[in-house]
């Protein structure tokens, strides 16, 4: 697929060239995940390399690696990268009391990766150019006529887009997702990029009203200094009970298959799932804490119309598909945007 390829000769950046103890991949950026290494090492003294990149050219380094993998941990931005590895075999599996922690939903059942930060879809706008009485409530809504040319969204590049449809096709069959992407074409979408910081500053200078994103970009939009360019909501789709939900991914960690560091890479996967690692997360990104004991940044729960201090998986309506069948979904849903024409 196009993306794909384009995405495979991204050549991934070494972020740090100390001797270590443990060496991690990461498709998270540095700023992102440095905090949880620093206190990783700080708690148990451990030494980590880390090397970023984007998810799918360091799974493919991964892979390539095969039998003797420079990698201990990789670490990827969502769930489809993880599955994409794990179906080739390149993980090791794994599982704790800590790695307990962590819902059924949101790791792979065999034990072969883990969750360590969720993030949901969500509808950013721009509240100069239209009303919260006048927002869509679901998918669908999204292909009316009266929403024409007003929305912004990522292309076919962006993996996190790629296992959202992959979650809306396990929930609502491949000819309604086709069916829908085609509405969504003719009601002149606008693809701006593969990224979404792309959509969420697009909807703060005004250019378009809405666009779709993952929720922390809201809360990141709002951080900007300009003032005029914080003047955004967010909405969070299909939230009513009999409705599907919004789908909930997450950036997740798993073992390398063949790494000569065991023991210290379980102690990483052990630290990740702990309230400590799981704080900084939240924290540092507006994210969610996928244990029940963090609490998620109070700036989400309220954008959520939520109480203080409740947990943001309870103020989320959440679309009922587990994240270790995105990656067998992976190759049909590329096909189908590439049919759309998602570019």
């Amino acid at each position: 697929m196009k993306h794909l390829i384009i995405t495979c000769l991204i050549l991934a950046t070494y972020t740090s060239t100390a001797v270590a103890d443990l060496t991690v991949f990461s498709g998270r950026k540095e700023p992102l995940i440095k905090p949880v290494i620093e206190a990783f090492t700080a708690e148990t003294g451990i030494e980590v390399r880390l090397k970023t990149g984007k998810s799918t050219a360091l799974g493919q380094q991964i892979l390539q690696e095969q039998p003797r993998p420079t990698a201990d941990i990789y670490i990827a931005k969502e769930s489809g990268s993880l599955e994409y590895l794990r179906g080739k075999g390149a993980f090791e599996t794994y599982e704790s009391r800590e790695t307990k922690r962590i819902p059924e939903r949101f790791k792979a059942r065999d034990g072969s990766w883990i969750g360590v930060s969720g993030r949901s879809r969500a509808l950013i706008y721009n509240k100069d150019l239209i009303d919260a009485s006048d927002l869509p409530q679901s998918i669908e809504e999204l292909s009316d006529r009266k929403y024409r040319g007003q929305i912004a969204a990522v292309n076919a590049g962006n993996e996190s887009f790629i296992a959202w449809i992959s979650g809306l096709r396990l929930h609502m069959g491949d000819e309604a997702v086709a069916a829908w992407l085609k509405a969504m074409k003719k009601n002149k979408i606008q693809l701006l990029s593969s990224s979404h910081t792309d959509i969420r500053k697009a909807v703060g200078r005004a250019e378009y009203p809405m666009g779709l994103i993952n929720h922390y970009y809201y809360h990141l939009q709002k951080r900007e200094a300009d003032e005029e360019l914080t003047n955004v909501g967010v909405v969070y789709l299909d939230q009513k009970d009999d409705q599907r939900g919004e789908l909930v991914n997450v950036s997740g960690a798993a073992i390398v298959k063949g790494t000569a560091n065991m023991t210290q890479a379980r102690q990483f996967i052990d630290f990740l799932a702990s309230p400590k690692a799981q704080d900084l997360f939240a924290n540092a990104n507006f994210e969610f804490p996928l244990i029940a004991d963090v609490e998620v940044n109070p700036e989400v729960v309220a954008a959520m119309g939520c109480e203080p201090g409740t947990p943001a998986l309870d103020c989320l309506h959440v679309m009922d598909v587990h994240l270790d069948e995105f990656g067998s979904q992976m190759k049909t849903t590329l096909e189908i945007l590439d049919e759309v024409d998602w570019y």
